[in-house]
């Protein structure tokens, strides 16, 4: 490899690192449970874009196989938390809408 290529590959694990700094702290003190979700879906991303930087240097090809895993994993529970919010959404419509029906049928 080339020194350009060992600088290239250098600044990506420093932004990735800072990347999965960012992404603990939100998991630590995120505000809801939805900003811890998008901050886990977040360190899935990192430790994919992880593994990929790692197969680059070491130019082998056994890590695409664990690429491939950990993308349909994100990929899944990145479906699975907009499911959870939507399905929320819904309940609180319907629970707004129960909710406020009964208070005009008491007045």
């Amino acid at each position: 490899m080339t020194l350009v290529a060992h600088v290239i590959i250098g600044i990506a694990a420093v932004v990735l690192f800072a990347s999965a700094l960012i992404a603990v702290g939100r998991i630590a003190y995120g505000p809801s449970q939805l900003d811890r979700s998008v901050a886990a879906d977040l360190m899935v991303a990192v430790v994919i874009a992880s593994v990929g930087l790692w197969a680059a240097y070491s130019d082998s090809s056994t890590e695409i196989n664990v690429l491939l895993l950990l993308s349909m994993l994100g990929f899944t529970s990145a479906v699975a938390v907009s499911r959870m919010v939507a399905d929320r959404m819904v309940s609180r419509r319907r629970y707004e809408q129960t909710h406020h029906s009964d208070q005009e049928s008491t007045s």
